[in-house]
Formats: C-alpha cells, structure tokens, sequence
C-alpha cells in the first residue's frame, strides 16, 4: 500500500491485527536534492541542475523518463520563523536559542531539552503556522493554520484549528509533518504533556500557477471560499487559465480552461465535479480543493493561470544490482545480503563487500569499497578501481548504510564465509518503464523504486521493447518481453515485488480477482543516444557510399519466357471503364540485337476469345537498348463514321452517333426490285467472310432517313436502284479505334494514331500491338513500365560487397477464396469449387470467377475474367458467354481449369478468386552470405515466422497467405496465436522486412529487428506517438479452420492447415505490399519495374562500395559531425572512438548543437606500428594482433604454440632474433576470443575455431615511431606498417555510463594522413597508402576543407588550425600539371616527404612557373596555406 512519496508498506499476512495496533519508522531521504543557484537578472538565475528525486511523484509517469518540476526561491534557507516555546502551565515563554536565554536567567532553568530544530524546504500553497503540542513525554500532535489565524490560538474548533497528525520525539531523525516540513529534538528527556512549540513556515518554492482570485455571488466566508491550487502544470501552452465555479447543485462544480492571449472565452465547460477536501484532478497534472466542503453559492468563481515550461526530464533511473556473489566465494554463507535504497551517484560503479573478521565460518562482520571502472577499451575486460576498504563493520538484520544511498540489510547476522564477496552494481540507468497499458491499472504496477529496466547483466539495453502479461487463471499470470516466447506460469503474490526480467519487477495490490485471458502492456525505453554518421569535410574518393545499378546476367536471354526483354505487362489505369483484360507477355530478346522481337503469345494471337480486349508490348523490331523510358497509351477513338464508297456513293447518306463500342465496317445493296435494301457488317480488320448475315429487307425512301444500326440511319437520293453487285455501299462506323501516347516526363500526348492490330511504334524503342482494331473505351489509360530491377538507398556497410538477386521458380495457383453473394445464403459443397492444372502463364494473374445465373433445382452458370495482380479496378468485364458449372475441370485458359462440388444452389453474385503466380517471387544474397528467404515481388508475400517462434508448424504450409491485397501502403499482418493454440487474433502493422530481420537502417545490429512495437496497437499506444497510426488494432479472437481460408482484411486471406496445435504466443507476419519495393541490409533497396512475369532463373547483380565520410590526419584537430539523434545538451556530453585492433580509447568534449547533431574534435592518434602475422606451421594459421605498441626500439615478437591449447612467446630486437638474448616466456593458456596482452602494449588473440597444432609459429614486427621526428617516419609505401587506423564513433549523454551502440560504415572515423606516390592514380586512388593519389594537387582537393584557426593572439602555426590536413609524399621527382602551380583551395596542408630529401617538386615542366604556398593566395582560393617539410623545390618561383 502506498503511503506518500513513494513510500510503500506491505503486511506479512492479512489476519492476526486489532484496532490501534501501530508500526513507525523513518523514511529518510540522503540527498536534499537542491543546489545552491547564481542570481543574474532580475528575470535569470542560473543553477546546476540538481539531482532527481526519486521519491517525488512523476508529474507525467506516461512520458519516457521522470518529469519533475524545477523549482527555484530567492529566500536561501531561511524558510521558518524562530521556534516559541511555551511550557504547559504557561509560564515559560521563549524565542530563540534556550542555552543562550539561560545563561541571562538562570533562575528560568531554560535548556536543551526544549530545544527543536526546523529543517526542510517549506512547499505549502500558503504560509502556515506550525503547532507541536506534547501528549506524553515522548509523544507529540500537530497541526498548522494559516498564519495570522489568531481563533486557533485559543480553540480546536473549525476548519483551520483541529490537530491533524501525530509524531514521537526523536534525535536521530527528522520527524516529517506536512509540506517538506521536518522538524527535530535537541533531547529525549525533559518534555511533558502540555507543552508546546510553535513555528511559522513561509511560501519558499515558486510553483507553476499563479495566485487564486475569488469572484463571490453570495454572501460565501473567507474560509469556506478558500480554494487551493495543487500539482505541477505538465501542459505545452504558454499561459493557461482556469475558471472554476459552483453550479445550482453548490456540491457540485464545473470547470474549464483557455489561452490566457485567447479573446473567446467561450471554450465549453466540464461540469458535474464535487467540491471537496481532497486534490480533485482537473487536467495537465492540476488538481484543486477546498478548505471546506460547505458554504459555497451558486456563480462563486475562482481563477488562476497555469504556466508552462517548469518540467524538468530526467532520462535517467538509479539502478541498485542485486548482490552477486563472487565465483571463487566458498559454498555455506547463511544467505546472500539484500539491498534497498536508491542510488543518488551520477555515473557507474559498484559496491564491494567482503566478510571479514576474525573467523573462518562463522563471521559476523564485513567491509566494504566502492570501485569505479577503469576507461579502456570496449573490446577488453572491465577494470575496476577504487580507494580503500572501510574499516570492518557488525552485521545487522536492519538496512546499513553503504554509500550514495545503497543500504545493505542481512538476514542471519552470522555463519558467513571469511572471505567470501558479494559485488553490487550501481548506475544511473538510461531507461523507462511506462505504466500498465490499457489503462486505468489492472490492479498491479511496474512501477517501483527498485524496479529498472536493463539488460539483465546491468548494462543499459539497446533497444525499446515491451512485456505482455497475460492473466491464465484468476490468480497467476505469465509474461513474454517483445515477440519471444511466453514464461511458464506464475502464482500472484502480494507480500513482495515480483521479478519477471530485465530488471522489472511486478507490485500486486491483490493476489486474485484477475481475468483469465485479459493482457497488459508494460513499455520498457532505453534513452541512448544513436548515431547513424559521421561525416568530416574531407574530399577523398570514397567520401560517400556507392550503390551500382543492377546488370542482367548475359544467361537471362536463355530464360524462357521473357528471354532478357526488359519490357513489362500493360498495365490498366483503376479509373478504367472499358473492357480491357490485359494479358501481356513481353517480347524475347536475343543478346546480340537484331530480330529483337517476336509477335506475342497466349491470347493475344486469339483475338480475345473467352475474353474482351488485349493490348501487347513489344520491342520495336531491331531495338535494343538497356532501358526503355516508361510509357503511357490513352484510348481516344471518339465515334465516327468514314465516307461513303462506292459507285453510287453520292447517293447515300449516313446520320447518327454512332453508339457500339466497336468499330465495324458496313454494306449496304439494293434487294429485291431495286426499291428495297439489305445490309451486313463485319468487325473492322476482318474481310466480308466474317461478315453478319444478310439483313431483313427495307424499303428504300427518300423522304426522311432508316434506322440501321447502332443510332447510325441512312438516307437515300432516290426510290429505287438496279441490282447489281457494283451498286454497294461501303462505310466504316469506328469506336475506340485510335490512341495517343507520351513518355514520362512529357507534357504532350503524341498525335492521334488509328489502330492497325500490328506492332506500332511508339517511341524509344517500344511499340505496342492491339489484338483488335476497335473496341477500346475512349479516356481509358494503360502503362507500359520496364521489366528490370533498380537499386536505391545509402550503403552502411564497412567494406564493399556485390548482391545478386535472383528469380525463382513459382509457377502455382493459390486456393480459391469464396465471396458469398451479399444477397446469397451459399454454404457448404456449394461454396465449393477446386482450381486444378499447373499454370503455364506468363505473369501473374488473379482468377475471378463469378455465378451469372442459378435457380433452385437448376444448374448454375458462371462467367469469369482474368486481372494482373492489383489491378482489379481497371481489369475489365467478365467473359461474354455464360457457361455451365461442371463436376469436371472446365478450362479456363493458360493451363488453369476449374471444378465444383456442386453445380446448382448457388446464388447470382456468388464469387471465387484465385492468384496464379509467375515470375513474381526472388531471393536476394550478399557475397558470401547465404541466400534470403523466397520474397514476393508485390501484393501478398509468403508468410515468415517470427524468429522467437517455439512452435513446429511450418510457414507457407500449416499457415499460409492468399488473396490479392487491395490496401494503398506496405503493411505486415501480425498473426498471434492465442492460448489453446487454436484461435488467433490478427492486426495490420507497419511493414517489417522480412519479419524485422534488419534495423530501420537496414543494418543488422542492436537495433534489430523492429518488432519491439509489434505487441502494440493504436489504441495502446505504448508512448511511441509518431508511430499510433502504423501500429493497427488487434481482432477479437477468431477461431482456425482447416483449409478453409479466413478473410482478414483488405482482400487478405490466412488459411490454417489444421485447427489446433499451434503454439501459444507464436507470431507469423504476411508481408502485403503495394509497392514493388524492397530492403536487403545495409541500407541496399530493390525496386523492381514489374510485379510479375520475370523469368525464372534471370539473375542480376549489383555492387555497393562503403564510404570513408570522415577522416582526418594522425596529429588530430579535425572537426567531425556526429548526426543521430537523443543527444542532450549536458556538460556530460562526450565522443568516443574506439577499434578492436589498436584498443586505443579516445574520449573527446563534444558540442551540443541539436538533439540530432553533435561536433567533436579528434586528438593526435599513435601510428599502428604492428604489422601483420607471418605464419609458419601446419595447424590454423588465424592470429590476431591488438594493441599500440610503446617500446622504445622496433622489436620482431615471436608467438610459438607449446600444446594445441598454450602457447609461449618471447621479443627481440629486430635483426637480433637470432641472438637468443632473451629466452620463452613460460606456457600460456589460450582463450579462445580473449585479448592476451603480451608486452609494450602488444597483444594477441587467437581464433575461437582452435586447431592449433605444436610448433604453430608467428612472427609480428612492431616498429618504434617517434612522432617529433618527421624524417624519422618507416617507409609507408610498402604496406609495412598501417599508417592509417580506422575508428568506430559513439557518444554518450552522461559522461561515458552509458554509449550509444551504432558500429556500421557511416559511424566510423579514419586517422589517415594522405598518400601521394608516382605510382599512384588521380581516377581510381583513393589516396591511402594501399590506393595513392598521382599528383599533389589531387592530394589538396582530397583535404579538409574549412580550416580555422583555435588560438586566438597566438604565434600562427599549423596546430592552432582545426581541420588542418597532411598530405605524405612518396620519394620521385613531381613535375607537370597537378605538381606545380599548387593551389590550397582554401586549405591548411603541410606536404610532408615520406623519406626527408628524397622529395623533389620540379617546375621546370610545369604549367604555371610558380608554386604557390605561405599565405599570398588569390582571394577566390580563400586565403589557405601549404607548408612544406622535408620536400625540395627546383626551378621553382615562390609566391
């Protein structure tokens, strides 16, 4: 139960108490939590910021961290009156120090005994008078009124003079009263009943509202309008106004709030509150209440203004580690100690306590140190530091303090093992834990003193995450942490917190009453820093990262059925009204150009039967190119009639608009006696043998026109005409007979072309082929996009890398779904209808099949069409003839035949569809990586399980995904298994690639795999605002059928194999995609031109280079921008640079520019002056080097394997190895991934894969660099030495207790000066030693950029500069363009000669006669500089 502050009591059990049984006890806070500030204006002071205290409440506990309010006063410590002291008979009068009053008069025998001491920071809304009245000798009850309050001088009576609490007499501890008041006696004698202390307490703290006004509309008294302003304002507005008043019901009031600058007042009021004594929340953390209940009248109004900008946010939670007992600790302690406390410290250590004393067994007594680690390397071994052991200290079986607010408690006070240790870590933990979600609080929290969420090895976790409690019977529960898989049961208990993991413990306020099935959420936050790169301004080769454009495999031309031609399917517009089923199949290809296109196959050479319409791309004949620009066609052929042919065409006239949707061409003759007429038409395109037949007979007249067909008459000139073959009339009526096109990026439709029903070149390459000449509704637009495959994003990687992606094999059709007709009751055998055939398509396509007709007791007929996957608006009309339902497979077309269980009792409407897939699903690898799991291209992908799944049913086979997904964004579905394994609920997620499989980034790594939000929902929330609307919303529970598919949403099916055995907790995510995008890792993204219709086995590959963003020279002073994001402007703000290799820790003060942007500096760096292993031996040839070495001379270490397990090693001057003078060192045991430093800083590892073999043997040169002495640097050019190190960069908000973890390749830093050789090249060097530049003047533009000086009225020299660069140059003669006439660009750059003298710069071929460096530079170059050292110039003017 909680009391106040924090504190909380829990009783053993819950029977055996009587009335008036009392417990006491002190809580006692170890740190004021205020700090002394520094006036500055009248308006400013300023102060450091003090500690958090963990036992005042949260003034928002659902936002990440602790939201504490500031609070500043002017008054010092100087918050209480003097107290007075009158004794019971009232005699005795005294203010002030008694001891000193009693030496002036002695006879009042004054003395310590009445003596109390005020302490604390008075946080009262107005200024009281404190009262302590003695009840007994050691007893006491007090209370306060309002100061100047003269009724309670002489009564208890009313609302201000009754006693409100009681305390006992104590000198140990302050006694707390009320409002921060704490007070405490000099003695513990001499007091008796009646007497009595008084005290007045000032208004200390500002708070965040402003002083209440009172507007009374009655005759209401002082007191009983005395209304009180409590909490902090938690809002974002500036200045908020409150208005509370009494409504007709004067128990009740209402209230409201504006903009205090807001001039309507007219904000709606929240009404029907009762008044009362206690805090009755309003909103934004305010609560209000009055000093009396009564007395109110109807209209009395109060206002205050509530002010923002008081919060503080601390990202920060102490953290206390259980005691964990040494591993050498000798087995028999009684018990391990306890802790409790908070820890009040500002970074990381850890508490040491060790039993001592003079025992063996039995002790009694221990010490402890507090220790701090030592900072290295992150790639090493924490070391640990501290001053000394206290003196030895007894047990006690209550809290003992340690340090820093860490108590210690032992159960048994004796039977201890001399010399046993227990370690406690300590830290200000990085992280949060939100309350329970729903809420209110399901009668249990996580939130508590000792309750901090790391990582179970008290580290600071990398990444958010959540745990679910799930209630499995009225009286225990079990949890899971994100996705991973449930805990075993667990019985609720209310006597103590419960630990469920990561540091989280759970508080119960009751231990039944609980809802089987019911879940919670508990959002865990981590508050590190991310940093997601680093850039300097350097101008080197690979200053950003590189992602190539996919290449096709010459093999794709063998591939059928596509054969590498790289044009996609036509796509229909959704707003498309005609009736256009597109089935596209692209042209082959051959390798070598040419014949670079053949005619189309499937249904476009069958002029749509079974089918309306059909529009085919295809390469214009002999054009092969990479790419074709993306194309749009528009139907435009409005109706129109041709001119009348023939021999007597004068004499025929047509009239009408004409209204078929198809063009036809017209015969009309003379019949019978020549005064009648006949006619017949047959589609244009066609010849007269597909002509209709002859119709009826007309007559002929002159007077007015004859009705024909299709709204088209025809008028004659005269009444009759002989008959005879040549006296026919001939026109064309068209429809939806002619297009435009344009490419993107045009404004302008092309001109109008007729549609001839051959290839028709458009433009660029592509032409397209109508399989009629007509019939195409006007307005409709189609796409034709490239079949190819793009790459896009910003690679992370480290090193350089190729993918290839590759396409499978997938020609299948999924189950059917069922569409019950909105009027139909179809159920059963009915319902059902089976796909049967191996499709032989070429893209993929949804099948929908639809009952046009049906009646009782008759059978039932369907029609059907075809759509590419996504398009079906805009797919076009279903088949033109009905047909029948049949028990056999009907045909439908490309292989794909259909059949019912039953062929009447069906329902007009009812419909079936079904996906055929080809060409539309790829696999992805990196080089040297294993190949992805099988992806879809588009629309609904193959299920993957989620990586925690401790179930055995298998993906895409016990649970699988159909139907064609109609949503407008990439989503996931999440699939739960419910309790039972025989239900499920479902909801729509963002989308997570491959099941979250990569970091946002798309790197693998600590953030990984962005599933810690998936258990989430909007309605939850989980504090992560930006992501509400991508969270989605749980189902209800829905019950698994077997093989009968489930709609979820969206066109979107799972289907269960079977209906039970799942794995509670096991969670599948469907990939349902509207784009053709697609994530690999590093940052790499596909974009694929097509969803379907690619070839399988087409392959192409791409590569992406990593970057080197940042570097800077070896000396340091080079400016890097960190950018990420949760950086906090604190003096605690710091940069690390680390590596694995060299071990060499570098912490450096970094600038505070955004939350997303922070600048450091670098320091000098010490060269890498080890080179690499030579091996000699049969056995693994993996060793591994670490460190800086710091000898003193260049030395050859010897590593010699002793056993396949140890190893020895010895050092010698190099040359001198053979000398001997210097024998082994004794045998070493290896540890398979542990540093083994060995001597002057150098190190080793060796590989965890073992196999090693005796007599294994490797020799490591480490070379002496003195870095005062240029012209002493080793030869570079040979790859001896590593002149260049390459560092990861971090950050940390709180002075290194806690880092930021991003290690990919835009996070890292490279100390390398830059290289310049003969032998190198300007185009494809990259200007390290491996890579040199050619000439000098390509070595400057490489160079850091924006120098500036940080010595200000110094001597100028090249240190003071920031960004100031060295460009090392090989030993040669330089001559010619890029060598002389050097310009600085604005640049600080010393040209340092690898080998002094052997440098030489010859201007006598040159292309300007003066080389210029110092200072005289031309003003568009920005005044840089180029110094030189150890170089020589010839022939050279210097300007």
């Amino acid at each position: 139960v909680e009391l106040e502050y924090g504190v909380r009591v829990t009783f053993t059990t819950v029977t055996g108490k009587q009335h008036g049984d009392v417990w006491r006890f002190d809580a006692i806070s170890m740190s004021s939590f205020v700090v002394k500030g520094a006036h500055v204006s009248d308006t400013t002071v300023t102060c450091p910021l003090p500690t958090p205290d963990p036992s005042y409440p949260d003034a928002d506990p659902h936002r990440e961290g602790l939201q504490q309010e500031l609070k500043i006063s002017m008054r010092g410590k100087h918050g209480f009156s003097v107290p007075t002291y009158v004794d019971k008979d009232l005699r005795r009068t005294v203010t002030g120090d008694p001891k000193y009053l009693a030496d002036l008069t002695e006879d009042l025998k004054f003395g310590e005994d009445i003596k109390i001491y005020t302490e604390g920071y008075f946080s009262g809304p107005d200024e009281y008078t404190f009262e302590i009245l003695m009840t007994s000798s050691s007893t006491f009850q007090w209370r306060k009124y309002r100061l100047g309050e003269s009724v309670c001088k002489t009564s208890i009576e009313g609302p201000w003079c009754s006693f409100k609490g009681t305390g006992t007499v104590s000198v140990k501890h302050a006694v707390h009263l009320e409002h921060g008041v704490f007070v405490k006696f000099a003695t513990l004698i001499g007091k008796q009943a009646g007497d009595r202390w008084t005290f007045d307490a000032y208004t200390f703290w500002s708070t965040t509202y402003s002083p209440v006004t009172f507007r009374a509309n009655g005759e209401t008294s002082p007191n009983n309008a005395l209304l009180y302003v409590d909490g902090t304002f938690i809002g974002n507005e500036g200045h908020m106004m409150y208005e509370v008043e009494v409504m007709a019901d004067t128990s009740t009031f209402r209230w409201r709030r504006y903009l205090s600058t807001d001039t309507n007042t007219m904000t709606a009021w929240h009404e029907d509150y009762h008044v009362g004594k206690q805090p009755i929340p309003l909103d934004s953390g305010i609560s209000v209440y009055w000093l009396t209940s009564a007395g109110k009248h109807r209209g009395d109004r109060w206002t205050f203004t509530a002010f923002s900008g008081h919060i503080v946010t601390w990202l920060t939670k102490s953290y206390i580690g259980d005691p964990v007992p040494a591993p050498g600790n000798v087995d028999g302690d009684a018990r391990a100690p306890s802790v409790a406390g908070v820890y009040y410290g500002d970074d990381t250590a850890r508490l040491r306590v060790e039993i001592g004393g003079d025992c063996t067994t039995s002790c009694t007594q221990f010490r402890w140190i507090k220790e701090h680690p030592l900072t290295r390397s992150p790639y090493q071994p924490v070391e640990w530091y501290g001053e000394s052991f206290t003196s030895l200290i007894e047990m006690e079986s209550h809290d003992q303090k340690l340090a820093d607010g860490v108590n210690i408690t032992w159960g048994p006070t004796s039977g201890y093992k001399h010399g046993n240790t227990y370690t406690i870590s300590l830290a200000p933990m990085p992280t949060s834990i939100l309350p329970v979600r729903p809420v209110p609080s399901p009668f249990f929290s996580p939130l508590g003193l000792r309750s901090t969420f790391h990582d179970n090895m008290g580290a600071v976790p990398t990444k958010n995450s959540v745990f679910t409690v799930e209630f499995v019977s009225s009286t225990s529960f079990k949890w899971r942490k994100d996705t991973g898989p449930y805990s075993a049961s667990k019985v609720v208990a209310v006597d103590e917190p419960m630990t469920i993991g990561n540091g989280v413990n759970l508080t119960f306020a009751t231990s039944s009453g609980f809802i089987p099935g019911l879940r919670y959420l508990i959002p865990l936050r981590t508050h590190l820093p991310q940093v997601t790169s680093v850039v300097t301004s350097h101008n080197g080769a690979r200053v950003s990262p590189t992602i190539s454009q996919p290449v096709a495999a010459l093999l794709n031309y063998a591939n059928f059925p596509n054969q590498g031609s790289l044009l996609g399917d036509v796509r229909p517009w959704g707003k498309n009204r005609g009736n256009h089923s597109i089935l596209a199949s692209p042209a082959a290809g051959t390798s070598s150009g040419g014949t670079a296109a053949v005619s189309g196959s499937g249904y476009a050479s069958q002029r749509g039967i079974g089918l309306s319409n059909i529009i085919n791309a295809v390469a214009t004949q002999g054009y092969l190119v990479g790419r074709y620009p993306t194309t749009y066609v528009k139907i435009v052929g409005a109706p129109a009639v041709s001119i009348v042919t023939g021999a007597l065409a004068d004499e025929l006239t047509v009239s009408g608009v004409y209204s078929a949707v198809s063009s036809y061409v017209y015969q009309v003759e003379p019949f019978s006696a020549g005064n009648n007429f006949q006619w017949r038409k047959y589609p244009l395109g066609l010849s007269d043998a597909n002509a209709t037949v002859w119709s009826t007979t007309n007559a002929i007249v002159v007077t007015g026109a004859t009705l024909l067909d299709s709204n088209l008459s025809v008028t004659f000139r005269t009444t009759a005409y002989s008959i005879s073959a040549t006296n026919r009339w001939t026109f064309t009526a068209n429809s939806g007979h002619s297009f435009v096109h344009r490419d993107v990026g045009r404004a302008l439709w092309s001109d109008e072309k007729s549609i001839t029903g051959q290839p028709q070149q458009l433009s660029s390459g592509i032409s397209v082929q109508f399989s009629q000449r007509s019939g195409y509704t006007p307005g409709d637009q189609f796409i034709i996009s490239n079949r190819t495959i793009d790459s896009y994003g910003v690679y992370t990687g480290e090193v350089d890398v190729n993918y290839a992606i590759e396409i499978l094999e997938d020609k299948a059709h999924d189950l059917p779904t069922f569409h019950r007709s909105s009027s139909g009751s179809t159920t059963g055998l009915q319902a059902k209808m089976d796909v049967i055939g191996h499709y032989s398509g070429n893209s993929t396509y949804v099948y929908e099949v639809k009952i046009a007709a049906a009646g009782n007791g008759v059978l039932s007929y369907f029609t059907w069409r075809k759509f590419l996957h996504g398009h079906k608006d805009g797919g076009g009309p279903f088949s033109a003839y009905d047909r029948r339902l049949s028990l056999s497979p009907v045909v439908l077309g490309d292989g794909v035949s259909v059949k019912w269980a039953a062929i009447s009792g069906q329902s007009v409407g009812d419909t079936w569809r079904f996906t055929a897939h080809a060409g539309d699903t790829f696999r992805w690898q990196q080089s040297g990586g294993e190949w992805s799991p099988p992806q879809r291209i588009s629309n609904i992908g193959l299920i993957e399980p989620d990586a925690s799944n401790v179930g055995s049913r298998v993906a895409n086979v016990d649970i699988q995904a159909v139907g064609d997904y109609e949503g407008t964004k990439d989503a996931s579905m999440v699939i739960e298994v419910l309790a039972g394994g025989a239900s499920f609920r479902w909801k729509k997620n963002m989308y997570l690639p491959l099941a979250g499989a990569y970091s946002a980034s798309g790197t693998p790594g600590p953030y990984c795999c962005g599933t810690e939000d998936v258990m989430y929902d909007s309605r939850l929330g989980g504090g992560v605002e930006q992501l509400n609307d991508d969270l989605g919303l749980w189902s209800p529970p829905i019950n698994m059928m077997a093989t009968v598919p489930i709609h979820l949403a969206e066109g979107i099916h799972v289907m269960f194999a079977k209906t039970s055995g799942y794995v509670h907790g096991d969670i599948y995510f469907v990939p349902v995609k509207h784009t053709q995008h697609h994530r690999m890792n590093h940052g790499v993204y596909l974009a694929f031109g097509s969803s379907s219709g690619y070839s399988a086995g087409d392959i192409w590959t791409l590569s992406a280079t990593a970057a080197v963003a940042a570097r800077g020279p070896l000396g340091g002073n080079t400016e890097m921008v960190v950018k990420g994001n949760g950086f906090l402007p604190t003096s605690s703000l710091r940069c690390r640079l680390t590596d694995p290799r060299t071990l060499h820790t570098m912490l450096l003060p970094a600038r505070y520019i955004s939350s997303e942007e922070v600048h450091c500096d670098t320091v000098g760096h010490p060269p890498d002056g080890t080179a690499d292993p030579m091996f000699q031996g049969s056995g693994n040839s993996k060793l591994y080097t670490h460190g800086i070495f710091t000898g003193k001379q260049t030395v050859m270490f010897t590593i010699r394997m002793v056993t396949a397990i140890t190893f020895e090693w010895r050092v010698d001057p190099l040359g001198a190895e053979n000398d001997r003078t210097v024998g082994w060192l004794a045998a070493r045991p290896i540890s398979a991934g542990v540093i083994h430093a060995i001597k002057q800083g150098f190190a080793v590892r060796f590989s965890s894969d073992g196999g090693y073999a005796p007599g294994d043997q490797w020799s490591v040169i480490s070379y002496y660099i003195d870095l005062m002495q240029a012209n002493e640097l080793p030869e570079v050019q040979l790859g001896s030495i590593r002149p260049g190190v390459m560092k990861y960069v971090s950050v940390t908000n709180d002075g290194g207790s806690s880092w930021s973890v991003d290690q990919h390749g835009l996070t890292r830093f490279l100390f390398s000066d830059i290289y310049v050789s003969p032998s190198g090249d300007d185009v494809t060097g990259e200007g390290t030693s491996a890579l040199p530049y050619r000439t000098i003047q390509r070595g400057i533009h490489a160079a850091l950029s924006s120098p500036r000086n940080v010595m200000r009225n110094a001597r100028s020299s090249h240190l003071a500069y920031i960004n100031r660069d060295d460009v090392i140059v090989s030993p040669g003669r330089y001559t010619g363009a890029g060598n002389t006439g050097l310009f600085t660009m604005g640049k600080m750059v010393m040209i340092t000669a690898a080998r002094s003298g052997e440098v030489v710069i010859d201007c006598s071929i040159h292309s300007s006669s003066n080389m210029y460096i110092g200072d005289a530079m031309q003003a568009s170059e920005g005044g840089g500089k180029l110094n030189l050292r150890g170089v020589n110039t010839e022939n050279c003017g210097v300007v």
